[in-house]
């Protein structure tokens, strides 16, 4: 009996969950769906488009801002693109409305796809202003093409046919309102992929991302490429809603209002999009109306000072205060200001400072927390684990040479930080690589890894030559590898850490995973990674963000992360490192437990208990060379190998 109440109060909870979250969906749609029944305005219609066009742009912009964290400036000449892309598409070559839509959303994504090729390249401001330079170039270039786009004169264009009918202001909405549900559905079903999980994890570790084979270039193209065509596609809606396009509505300005809007709204969430969207289209009224600003300024400082929290305040005074500060400005300014439009750049501006600051997860992270704790809204049932052996096959391993490494050099410059050294790895064996700070055996392990690229010598993995220079290719043969400094994807859960990592689990093809086609891989993911943290005693922390668990389960975590990439060669790097004793002890059980499984492993490690216990055979480096190599007895009795330790040499008379 008290398992079947255990399971009816699972299941009641998960009803209850899918009700709040798809209901609140479906009743928002209704809702919007029924508007032009329900309010007999032109003006609120033209809003409510509006509304419907910006979230499609502001859900694009999201992809850039909210998942890879780049600070975008150039969506706005997304928007323009695809408005004058559809504009002219009918105005020249007489396309219909769906095909002058889709000629949009493709210029986007092939303009955006070849803009970021050079610009991901750059980090930070740099980014920011390649960005901002290609939608400075955008507006001059529409301005420049008069014989097309009629320059600052403006182009008239008509809105076209669909299927033969002719489209009033309602039916125009309805479509706009359909367009952004398909979005909603297909953006949902990506970001809460794999795909999505792979675009957040480039925002917190590149290297690692790479490393777990996820192939960072590729992934940011991708991701940037779907938000500039979703920013097309709403140009295109843009266009045909308002009829008359000038470049000059395509300006920084804009930029810097729909960049309010994301972060306003909430970054990384579809509703976060469209409740920023809502705060874009309601901005002009609310800078209009002097009362209604007033009450807003107001309610904002109000809400800034009963939110505050006493601990950050005495930890985190700026951040703290500083959003106070920039409402009571607004409310002064609200007062004081003869005409309030005339600042709407320094209101702007400080809003956003103060969100940023003030709700770094937007309102709409704010309005998530506050009714989940009202409705008590449970997270969702997480999967059963999956039997460790269907996760990580148990390897045979009968001694054989896995990694063949000959005449290995590395330099910097004038420094031979690995100067000629060979040696193997064997297959099923734990070969410790040892040596005082700076002997090289971090250099070597990250150009066996791919991170760096050496200077000469062979690297033979199954007797085939390993790729050179390059995390991502090497971790696709079968090697995987933790960090001496961690490198853990810190926004996300240690559960989703795992599943980011999952080697031949995800089967879906794109575009069915669009379609809502890969739950059956989720679940299946989700139940591999679970086994895969029980393995290393993580279980308890599989929803919680990586970087506030605590320094030990992280080491632990990065480990669990590295298998479920099913190695044939785990690399280790001074996982000891900064452990108590007892998390020591437990790392040995680790280790041990991921070697019984056929597992071949080098292990970095300054702790000689450790790798006493642990190794089979030990290679230690001095100056970038091999000064010995045996047994861990052996290694520890080398005179040489003390003297390196010691810095003296040892009398053995």
């Amino acid at each position: 009996m008290e398992f079947l109440a255990t399971r009816l109060r699972v299941k009641f909870s998960m009803f209850k969950r899918l009700l709040f979250i798809r209901g609140a969906e479906l009743l928002v749609l209704t809702l919007l769906a029924a508007m032009p029944v329900l309010v007999n305005s032109t003006y609120a219609l033209g809003l409510l488009t509006l509304l419907a066009i910006y979230a499609i742009l502001l859900i694009g912009l999201d992809v850039s801002v909210g998942y890879l964290g780049q600070v975008n400036l150039g969506h706005a000449a997304f928007l323009a693109l695809g408005a004058y892309a559809a504009g002219l598409g009918v105005s020249l070559l007489e396309l219909n409305l769906l095909s002058a839509l889709t000629g949009s959303l493709l210029v986007g994504l092939i303009v955006g796809a070849l803009l970021a090729i050079p610009a991901l390249r750059l980090e930070g401001p740099q980014f920011a202003l390649a960005t901002l330079s290609f939608s400075a170039l955008t507006v001059i270039t529409l301005n420049e093409l008069e014989a097309w786009t009629s320059g600052a004169q403006g182009l008239s264009i008509n809105r076209p046919h669909l299927f033969g009918w002719s489209l009033d202001a309602s039916a125009f909405y309805w479509l706009c309102l359909i367009l952004l549900a398909a979005v909603w559905l297909i953006m949902r079903n990506l970001l809460t992929s794999n795909w999505g999980r792979a675009f957040e994890a480039l925002r917190d570790s590149p290297i690692a991302s790479d490393a777990m084979g996820i192939g960072v270039y590729h992934y940011k193209i991708a991701a940037f490429a779907i938000g500039a065509a979703l920013g097309s596609l709403a140009g295109g809606l843009y266009a045909f809603n308002f009829l008359y396009l000038q470049p000059q509505s395509f300006t920084y300005e804009l930029m810097v209002i729909l960049l309010l809007g994301v972060v306003l709204g909430g970054r990384k969430s579809l509703w976060g999009a469209l409740l920023g969207a809502t705060l874009i289209v309601l901005l002009p009224n609310l800078l209009s109306n002097r009362l209604v600003f007033q009450i807003v300024s107001a309610t904002g400082l109000l809400f800034s000072i009963v939110t505050i929290n006493r601990h950050d305040a005495r930890n985190k005074p700026f951040q703290t205060f500083s959003p106070i500060a920039a409402m009571a400005l607004l409310l002064a300014g609200s007062v004081l200001a003869q005409n309030i439009e005339d600042w709407r750049k320094a209101i702007f501006a400080l809003l956003l400072f103060a969100v940023v600051l003030g709700l770094p997860d937007g309102l709409i992270g704010f309005i998530t927390r506050f009714l989940s704790q009202l409705f008590r809204i449970a997270p969702p049932v997480l999967a059963t684990p999956s039997p460790l052996d269907d996760v990580l096959k148990t390897k045979l391993a009968h001694g054989e040479t896995l990694l063949e490494i000959r005449n290995l050099k590395c330099y910097f410059g004038g420094i031979k930080a690995v100067d000629d050294i060979s040696f193997n790895i064997h297959n099923g064996h734990i070969h410790g690589l040892i040596g005082p700070n700076g002997s090289g055996k971090s250099t070597a392990i990250n150009v066996i890894s791919g991170l760096y690229r050496p200077t000469a010598g062979t690297l033979l993995l199954h007797g085939k030559a390993l790729p050179h220079g390059s995390l991502y290719q090497v971790a696709r043969t079968g090697i995987a590898r933790t960090f001496q400094n961690l490198q853990l994807f810190g926004e996300l859960s240690a559960l989703e850490n795992v599943m980011l990592a999952l080697k031949d689990t995800y089967r879906c093809p794109l575009p069915l995973l669009l379609l809502g086609f890969g739950r059956a891989d989720e679940r299946r993911a989700q139940a591999d990674a679970q086994a895969l943290l029980a393995l290393v005693g993580l279980t308890d922390y599989a929803r919680t963000t990586a970087k506030n668990i605590p320094y030990g389960a992280q080491r632990f975590l990065e480990i669990a992360r590295a298998l479920a990439r099913k190695p044939d060669l785990l690399i280790l790097d001074e996982p000891a490192a900064g452990l108590a004793q007892p998390d020591v002890q437990r790392l040995i059980a680790i280790i041990k437990q991921i070697h019984q499984r056929g597992i071949t492993i080098i292990l970095i490690e300054h702790h000689m208990d450790v790798v006493s216990e642990l190794c089979d055979l030990v290679t230690v480096l001095d100056g970038g060379k091999i000064i010995a190599q045996g047994t861990p007895e052996e290694v520890k009795r080398n005179p040489q190998v003390i003297e390196a330790y010691l810095g003296a040499a040892v009398d053995t008379h």
